[in-house]
């Protein structure tokens, strides 16, 4: 085995299990937090949402890339390529419509009262977990195609024109004009969390403008929890929309371009999967309340 397969296997085990742990202690500390204080704030369940879809990104994609260079061969069959695919892109895509709603919905709650979304505002709540679903049914409808146009990349001829390699598995050509309606989706979502952060961007200034001579006669300014959750949306958003552009460019250049080579695949799943792995820890730390109900049991009582 060269040493090259055994450092990108470690790197990318490496990295599933940052994320995966991220990802679970997450989930642990909400459940906890559920479990003690029988409440959930609204954006919360888009949230668990997210973090379940990061986890399946994680397993589903780097787990394959990693056991492919371990093992150097082919393991998974022709079935186990069309499933596995076809997981991968629905989670891919259900954790780009999760954080386009996370994002559309937190522009909604900050929105100022005298503002046209402020009417929206009690709704919110109602519509949380119908989207959710709606997302799930959406993206298992899109990449219906997945399966059928894909296979095992050692059942072909990998020398035929027309064909695009992801190492263990091989797409046709017709796949290529099938990608416009995924395409379309990340676009129309991408450009739906550009538009709201720049919102929330503006609505956080424009309340800081407002706000600023009570800061200014103040020693402490406190800063509010929507403010902080939003500032913490923001930074989400920031990076989702960074790794994923960096991504799609590796991506398109794969597909499109002759003879590309391996490496860019793998450095294309690598930044991909840079979001799932960070945004936990993110979110754990940014957000105060889940972890102190997790750390309680433990805090020695004071004196």
């Amino acid at each position: 085995m060269y040493l090259y397969n055994i450092v990108v296997g470690v790197i990318f085990f490496s990295q599933i299990g940052v994320g995966v742990l991220g990802n679970s202690c997450f989930l642990y500390c909400y459940g906890f937090t559920l479990f003690r204080n029988h409440r959930s704030r609204p954006m919360e369940p888009i949230v668990v949402q997210l973090m379940l879809s990061n986890t399946i990104v994680l397993l589903s994609q780097g787990c394959p890339l990693a056991l492919f260079h371990l093992e150097k061969g082919y393991f998974l069959g022709n079935a186990g390529c069309k499933m596995l695919f076809y997981l991968q892109r629905v989670s891919r895509g259900h954790s780009l419509c999760t954080s386009s709603l996370l994002s559309a919905f937190q522009a909604i709650t900050i929105s100022p009262s005298h503002s046209s979304l402020a009417k929206f505002k009690v709704r919110v709540p109602k519509f949380i977990i119908p989207s959710c679903l709606l997302c799930w049914i959406v993206n298992l409808l899109i990449e219906m195609s997945v399966p059928i146009y894909l296979t095992e990349s050692r059942n072909i001829n990998t020398s035929h024109g027309g064909r695009t390699d992801f190492l263990y598995c091989h797409t046709q050509k017709v796949f290529k004009e099938l990608a416009i309606f995924p395409s379309l989706r990340d676009m129309l979502l991408v450009g739906c969390m550009v538009f709201t952060s720049s919102y929330m961007i503006f609505s956080l200034y424009r309340h800081h403008q407002r706000v600023h001579h009570i800061y200014s006669s103040c020693l402490a300014p406190r800063i509010f929890p929507e403010v902080k959750a939003t500032q913490t949306i923001l930074l989400l958003m920031s990076i989702f929309v960074t790794a994923y552009c960096i991504s799609c460019g590796f991506t398109l250049y794969k597909v499109y371009m002759i003879n590309s080579g391996a490496w860019v695949f793998i450095v294309s799943t690598f930044i991909s999967l840079c979001f799932p792995t960070i945004s936990p820890f993110l979110l754990i730390h940014r957000d105060l309340e889940p972890s102190r109900s997790c750390c309680a049991p433990w805090k020695r009582p004071r004196l």
